[in-house]
């Protein structure tokens, strides 16, 4: 399975998870290594527009895409059924459920909702799991993000 990351560019060649392990995230706590993706590009940007800080920049930073070779049978999905009303606002139950995961370390992805667009979603890799060196970075380019989509 293919899925996508939109980078600052000097993080184009970084899959190791440190960035999720350094800040925390939607789906793992501050100290948990996790790599997050999106099964579309279109969500990839969409999920950098909705988390964007425009107090840290002066202007947009240069964005790469990165393309990731993932192998699904590695994979468990979370349904949305299965989480709790208003899941996408208590950021302490997502962390603890993907925190599980990855400490579990029973596969190499969770597929979750995306907060953004629930029918749509993105891929929690494990950096800590064994296969993960089987995920191929199998492309890599300068990715432009259009100016209107930050206001």
């Amino acid at each position: 399975m293919l899925v996508y990351r939109l980078v600052h560019a000097p993080y184009r060649e970084d899959i190791s998870g440190f960035g999720a392990f350094l800040f925390g995230g939607r789906w793992n706590s501050k100290g948990v290594y996790a790599l997050y993706t999106s099964e579309h590009i279109s969500l990839a940007a969409l999920e950098i527009v909705v988390n964007y800080d425009r107090s840290l920049y002066k202007m947009l930073p240069e964005y790469y895409l990165l393309t990731l070779k993932v192998p699904e049978s590695r994979m468990v999905q979370i349904q949305q059924n299965v989480l709790k009303e208003k899941w996408a606002e208590d950021f302490e139950y997502t962390r603890f459920m993907g925190d599980q995961f990855l400490q579990q370390q029973s596969h190499l992805a969770l597929r979750v909702p995306s907060a953004v667009i629930p029918e749509e979603s993105n891929l929690l890799l494990n950096p800590q799991h064994p296969d993960f060196r089987k995920i191929k970075i199998t492309d890599s380019r300068p990715y432009g993000l259009d100016n209107r989509l930050f206001g």
